[in-house]
């Protein structure tokens, strides 16, 4: 099965069960990591915001709520019906990161939350992000611990985890994946190299969460 099928797929399935996942998976941190997020984004002022991959919304919540025109994007279905029905305040399409319907330069900042390491093409996405994006584009991706031995735990300990939860949700395939991809995904400065050769942007900055176990990646035009 073609990857882009398989993620598709995937996420329509659980898409009513999206945010329990992560609040399990994540011991409920995610929320924590998203608001660092939303206050980097907010500290650059945009007037309007993109969020590709928006999941049920939650990161396109938290920069309307603070007076930003957002929109919200996915290319499943089921997530965008999802995000509507919690966030009816704000828009919300089907689109595609690998070719965005948006004008160039639509919007002062875009950002994709957990969501880069499932397209298929890493730099094409990150390209387009930055085409419609006047200011800046922002990145939050699992990565990989720096540290040799917290990474090896780490990994050891959702490798036994994340299957059990699979298990209880009858997702055993789907959630191999996620420790497979986050295992295997670029992360710290190999991302940014990625973010430097697929955007023309002029600064960029990677900010390790929780021992590097998540990162956020900023790329900005000034």
């Amino acid at each position: 099965m073609p990857k882009a099928v398989f993620i598709k797929t995937m996420f329509d399935d659980i898409s009513d069960k999206y945010d329990l996942l992560n609040d399990v998976l994540s011991l409920g941190i995610h929320r924590l990591w998203k608001k660092k997020l939303a206050n980097k984004i907010l500290s650059r002022n945009p007037d309007s915001f993109l969020d590709c991959a928006t999941g049920t919304g939650d990161v396109a919540k938290l920069i309307h709520d603070k007076s930003v025109k957002t929109q919200g994007i996915d290319f499943s279905p089921n997530m965008i019906e999802m995000a509507k029905k919690r966030n009816p305040q704000i828009a919300f399409q089907v689109d595609d990161l690998m070719g965005l319907s948006f004008e160039d330069k639509s919007f002062d900042a875009s950002n994709v939350s957990f969501g880069i390491r499932n397209v298929e093409e890493v730099s094409k996405a990150l390209s387009e992000m930055a085409r419609v994006s006047n200011k800046s584009v922002f990145v939050m991706e699992f990565g990989q611990p720096e540290n040799k031995f917290f990474k090896s735990i780490y990994f050891m300990i959702m490798k036994h985890f994340i299957p059990a939860i699979g298990k209880i949700f009858n997702r055993e395939k789907e959630y191999e994946y996620l420790i497979e991809s986050s295992s295997t995904f670029p992360s710290g400065k190999k991302f940014l190299e990625i973010m430097k050769s697929s955007t023309n942007f002029k600064t960029f900055k990677a900010t390790p969460l929780f021992g590097g176990v998540v990162y956020i990646y900023e790329a900005h035009n000034e």
